[in-house]
C-alpha cells in the first residue's frame, strides 16, 4: 500500500505468456517426478509377461 506504482510496473514488466511457461515448466517437472516414483506397471501392463505366457 505504501508504493501502489510497484504493482502495475511490476505487471507491465512480467511478461503473460513467461509466467504461463514458467508454470507449465513446473508441471511437467512435478510429472517427471510422479513417473519416477509411480510404478511403470501401473499406467501401463507390461507386453513381456504375456509374450512369455504364450510361448
Amino acid at each position: 500500500m505504501s508504493t501502489p506504482t510497484d504493482s502495475p510496473s511490476a505487471a507491465d514488466d512480467r511478461d503473460p505468456v513467461q509466467e504461463a511457461r514458467d508454470y507449465l515448466e513446473q508441471a511437467l517437472a512435478a510429472l517427471d517426478r510422479l513417473r519416477e516414483v509411480l510404478p511403470a506397471s501401473s499406467s501401463m501392463p507390461p507386453p513381456n509377461t504375456r509374450g512369455s505366457e504364450s510361448s
